[in-house]
């Protein structure tokens, strides 16, 4: 009984999502009122739990709302003084056809950025530019969140590749080969699922040509790094390596005019570029400078629910880290790509006004939701439900759990919209069960991982990030109709993949 309870919440989110088109606001609202009563009801978990779980569901709001509301900021900043504008024009001069525009900019140059910085970047940055070449919003929204989610594991500069790592215990380079080994599957999977939704089978099969030996160079690429241990770069040189590559087959085959003019307005390229070099810079020197001490945090205590479920003290909860936390990095490349243009002489008060009231518009509903999610979420988690929901899962498919491994990735990014989190959530769930069914427990693990990277895709936290981007706040349910299904596959392919590995091919990796 306490499985259906542990489900409610989750039930009621869905439903109010897919079924009755409730907005996420309103969604978000009825479902932490119902994660709580469970929790209080069925769980054992008091006033004073639910407090502390509520607040940790406040600071990770914090920290992800900073990303939101600084993303938005800067794309209205490019927005309106023009240097989307330029960046648009130029992307028609360097690709013609609009196929491997949507193709290119949402499966991998999305995908670069997830390497970078992450954290719905890639999001609010690819999302305007689809839609400013002219593709419909929710297509744009829908390839963006399906095609990079494939790199979200590698990316961030390997947070969720070391998150795995650590709550495991296992060996980090083996866990390395085996989520290359199965990122391979999601690779293709997105790269299709991207295809499909341009323009159904006919445009899969134009795109097979691209997305084949694209995501060859990019898995012996990815498992060279791994080899020399380069753990923060693998998702940024296997993206970078899939896209050179793309192009390159895309030029070897349309063979479009050589390009000796690039578009300008008052802005150059280079101008229009420059806040995303910035945030490419500061996003790589951050880390090599080990500034960590300058950070910001929350401290939390231990809790045990009635039942007896403990939760542990948190000492650095939510750890917003002044030099290396996106929001700062990108406030910082806002504010020199203004200074630029006023030294070019396109800068006003006006425009900067302009800024800032749409930048709010667009970002309050979206915080408010994220906090009724986010809270859900950890209530959830801090409760036991979460445990309950896996345990009832893995007891009831027995030997033939490798084939439903990968749902308790996706569902731990769908309740948490992080990949680092489902890895902290399911991962050594993961191991553990392996161990007791006598089969591999670094292919589980890469597996797990890969899997909570897929399913950022249905993360509560992206999906407002892609409505905020796209002006399709209030219309999450239709992103969550255009991405679950391509997700949920993607899964199964995963699963089918991990059954072939552990029970009948028994591959061993790492010893």
């Amino acid at each position: 009984m306490s499985t259906l309870y542990a489900l409610l919440p989750l039930t009621t989110l869905l439903v109010c999502l897919l079924v009755l088109k409730y907005p996420a606001v309103r969604a978000g609202a009825l479902s932490i009122l119902v994660a709580m009563v469970c929790a209080f009801f069925f769980f054992g978990m008091d006033v004073y739990g639910l407090s502390i779980a509520v607040g940790k569901g406040l600071s990770l709001a914090v920290y992800v709302l900073l990303i939101i509301w600084s993303a938005i900021f800067l794309y209205h900043t490019v927005f309106e003084f023009g240097a989307i504008d330029v960046i648009n024009k130029n992307i028609v001069i360097f690709l013609k056809d609009p196929f491997i525009q949507f193709l290119l900019l949402s499966w991998l140059f999305a995908s670069v950025l997830q390497g970078i910085a992450g954290f719905g970047v890639p999001v609010i940055i690819v999302v305007p530019i689809l839609i400013h070449l002219g593709f419909d919003p929710l297509k744009s929204v829908a390839a963006v969140l399906l095609g990079h989610s494939w790199s979200v594991s590698f990316g961030s500069m390997g947070s969720s590749f070391f998150t795995i790592f650590l709550v495991t215990g296992l060996d980090q380079q083996s866990i390395g080969y085996a989520m290359v080994l199965f990122d391979l599957v999601a690779m293709l999977a997105t790269g299709v699922a991207v295809a499909f939704l341009y323009g159904g089978f006919p445009a899969v099969k134009k795109a097979l040509y691209y997305i084949l030996p694209t995501a060859a160079v990019m898995v012996a690429v990815m498992t060279l790094v791994v080899y020399l241990n380069l753990v923060s770069l693998v998702g940024l040189m296997g993206a970078l390596s899939g896209f050179v590559t793309m192009y390159l087959l895309y030029r070897l085959k349309e063979k479009p005019e050589k390009v000796t003019t690039l578009y300008k307005s008052e802005l150059t390229l280079l101008d229009a570029l420059l806040p995303y070099i910035v945030i490419i810079v500061l996003s790589l020197l951050f880390p090599i400078l080990s500034l960590d001490q300058y950070h910001l945090a929350f401290k939390f205590p231990e809790y045990t629910t009635a039942l007896g479920y403990f939760v542990k003290a948190e000492e650095a909860y939510s750890k917003i880290k002044l030099f290396g936390h996106p929001a700062p990095i990108i406030l910082v490349s806002a504010v020199l790509a203004m200074f630029r243009y006023g030294c070019i002489g396109v800068f006003t008060k006006q425009k900067l006004k302009a800024v800032a009231q749409k930048t709010a518009t667009k970002s309050i509903n979206t915080s408010i939701t994220l906090f009724f999610l986010i809270s859900m979420a950890l209530v959830m988690m801090d409760s036991g439900m979460t445990s309950t929901l896996a345990g009832s899962v893995a007891a009831f498919t027995g030997n033939v759990y490798p084939l439903a491994a990968p749902f308790f990735g996706v569902l731990g990014s769908f309740i948490t919209g992080s990949n680092t989190n489902s890895n902290v959530i399911f991962g050594k769930f993961q191991v553990s069960v392996a161990e007791s069914l006598a089969v591999n427990p670094y292919i589980m693990a890469g597996l797990q991982s890969i899997a909570g990277s897929i399913g950022v895709a249905l993360g509560p936290t992206t999906i407002l990030m892609a409505a905020s981007a796209s002006g399709l706040t209030g219309k999450e349910a239709g992103i969550y109709g255009k991405v679950l299904k391509p997700v949920l596959l993607t899964a199964l392919a995963l699963g089918i993949i991990n059954f072939l590995l552990l029970s009948v091919l028994k591959v061993n990796i790492g010893g």
